[in-house]
């Protein structure tokens, strides 16, 4: 019996590792360009510019890659998830740039949505505006018990975190991300999280989160989870936690204290929770972790996806 414990464990280990890296599939333009044109050439050099300085422990990037006619100007970016440890954000800005070239060789604007990453590139510039489309939406199918009182508490919730993004840039502040949490009962904490593309001005900044959240009626009211990426910002907020403490020292922290930290403990404490590194934890599997999978596994398995390109 132990034994086939074990071996769920591993299978479940595997699955949730696969779970937490899978990213939405590359949304790539309809207009594009021809095989080995100074575009494409440019906009190769421009993912290969991007997969490098991620390596450099940066969080965000942007530049241009201009050779030829100014028509032929590839315009690129990438925003790593504010919470995410460097190594977790160079890892996710390698794939994503590899991932749209492959899927999207000629097209002339394409971006991808990653957990902890975003990459995109244009043939138009569009450093420090608000680009609301295309985006990507993701919400769980199961409800929560008490809509009414819950989506006052949710919208609230979630503008404050907005708001909270969006300030200006002060001193040692590099990048507009907030996260907050909320009482929802008892036995139940609510975590939003938000953000912008630092480049954008605190009224931009507050523009684009807000309509993102203004799509979640797409998903229907009282969801007990969703997100919407945009080019520009995103938000996103569950009923478990799925960010890391940004000001923890060591990075398996991975939820910050609140005042509620006896019960939100037992997530921070447990390292296997929404990490990429799975495999360092299979000899230390317990009943509390085994729970805390099933819990995870099953709010992701429940969940639908929308875009709009």
């Amino acid at each position: 019996m132990a034994y086939f414990k074990i071996i769920f464990f591993s299978i479940l280990i595997r699955f949730l590792c696969f779970a937490t890296i899978k990213a939405q599939d590359s949304i790539c333009s309809s207009n594009g360009t021809t095989t080995n044109s100074t575009y494409q050439i440019n906009t190769r050099t421009l993912l290969s510019s991007l997969s490098s300085k991620a390596v450099g422990n940066t969080e965000f990037y942007n530049t241009t890659v201009t050779t030829g006619n100014p028509s032929d100007s590839v315009y690129g970016l990438f925003m790593c998830r504010g919470d995410v440890t460097f190594q977790i954000c160079d890892e996710c800005i390698v794939n994503a740039t590899q991932k749209l070239s492959l899927d999207c060789p000629l097209s002339k604007q394409a971006v991808i949505y990653y957990e902890n990453c975003m990459v995109r590139y244009s043939n138009e510039s569009f450093f420090s505006t608000v680009s609301t489309s295309p985006w990507y939406a993701q919400c769980t199918y199961a409800n929560v018990s008490n809509t009414k009182s819950f989506m006052p508490l949710l919208f609230s919730t979630w503008y404050e975190t907005a708001d909270e993004a969006a300030r200006p840039l002060i001193g040692d502040i590099k990048k507009k991300f907030a996260t907050k949490e909320a009482r929802v009962s008892k036995n139940q904490t609510l975590y939003c999280l938000a953000q912008c593309t630092p480049d954008l001005s605190p009224n931009n900044c507050r523009t684009c989160l807000y309509t993102a959240i203004d799509l979640l009626p797409l998903c229907g009211y009282g969801k007990v989870g969703g997100r919407f990426l945009l080019p520009s910002c995103n938000v996103r907020y569950e009923l478990y936690p799925f960010y890391r403490s940004i000001n923890a020292p060591s990075p398996n922290e991975l939820v910050p204290q609140t005042n509620h930290s006896n019960q939100d403990s037992r997530f921070s404490q447990d390292p296997i929770y929404l990490s990429y590194n799975c495999s360092r934890n299979n000899s230390t599997i317990t009943n509390n972790n085994f729970k805390l999978l099933l819990s995870y596994l099953s709010s992701n398995a429940t969940m639908a996806e929308i875009s709009k390109k």
